[in-house]
């Protein structure tokens, strides 16, 4: 009997926690079904506005950095400008040089062309004393108009 009056009194123990804890689940779910919340167009309309701007925003940044980007690129050089100076003055002394040693040889030539023509006409003019005295007197003629 002793077990049963205890056993008894657990269940009591037990059916007044579960009713306690009933009636507190009741509560909070009167407090939910109570509590509203309101969820309206304008509030996601505003939120979707803040969004978009923000993204325009960024947007914007952006594509002035590209602009910027793109500005630089277009004034890169591909190859430094004392580079290109260097090269160019390298350029113009060659052209100088080649020139000057074009005249050269040139002059060389009609140097050497000359001394063949003379050597050749003395031989002649050594070979054929006649056309030597005949030359002789044109040119005292020339001389002495």
């Amino acid at each position: 009997m002793k077990k049963l009056d205890e056993i008894m009194e657990l269940m009591t123990d037990e059916m007044d926690e579960f009713k306690k804890g009933l009636l507190h689940l009741q509560k909070l779910s009167n407090e939910l079904q109570n509590r509203s919340i309101p969820i309206t167009t304008e509030a996601l309309d505003k939120q979707l506005n803040f969004f978009f701007q923000k993204q325009e925003k960024r947007d914007g940044l952006t594509a002035e950095e590209l602009r910027a980007i793109d500005q630089k690129l277009k004034k890169a050089y591909i190859l430094p400008k004392s580079l290109g100076v260097i090269l160019g003055s390298s350029l113009i002394l060659l052209i100088t040089l080649i020139g000057y040693l074009s005249f050269e040889i040139i002059a060389l030539k009609n140097k050497e062309i000359e001394e063949r023509l003379t050597r050749s006409y003395s031989t002649y003019l050594q070979e054929n004393p006649e056309q030597k005295k005949a030359y002789e007197s044109w040119l005292h003629n020339q001389n002495n108009p």
